[in-house]
């Protein structure tokens, strides 16, 4: 119950984010050139890959059945969270540095896209109250 819960709020969150940073994208080769919606387009893409890398590290936390279950669900999901930084900088820092993309368009798609958390809350089971 629980997996199926956060698989379909993975799924919409990341629907969401696809479809905040393609409309930013799409309003900016309206506004600008080629050159920054693509960059748009690629600081979404960070976003969402941080997205994907946190839903694995807590799916797999999710799934592990081991004696102390609060112990390590806590140690996947701070461990999800450094693996979710490392990504977004590692990738922030290649699309800036190496790719030399706008800074301000790529920061844009990174900010819209993450916007996508906030609409794309999920379902969470509660228990039910037995008398």
């Amino acid at each position: 119950m629980a997996t199926d819960s956060l698989k379909s709020t993975l799924y919409r969150t990341v629907l969401i984010q696809l479809a905040a940073a393609g409309l930013a994208a799409a309003v900016s080769l309206v506004q600008r050139e080629l050159e920054f919606a693509l960059a748009v387009l690629y600081g979404g893409a960070v976003t969402i890959a941080g997205t994907l890398i946190f839903a694995w590290r807590l799916r797999n936390a999710t799934s592990a059945d081991d004696g102390n279950k609060a112990a390590v669900d806590a140690l996947e999901l701070y461990r999800g969270l450094l693996q979710k930084l490392v990504v977004i900088v590692g990738l922030l820092w290649f699309g800036l540095g190496y790719l030399a993309l706008t800074p301000l368009a790529v920061l844009i798609g990174f900010a819209i896209a993450h916007v996508g958390y906030l609409f794309g809350r999920g379902y969470a089971p509660r228990s039910v109250r037995r008398p």
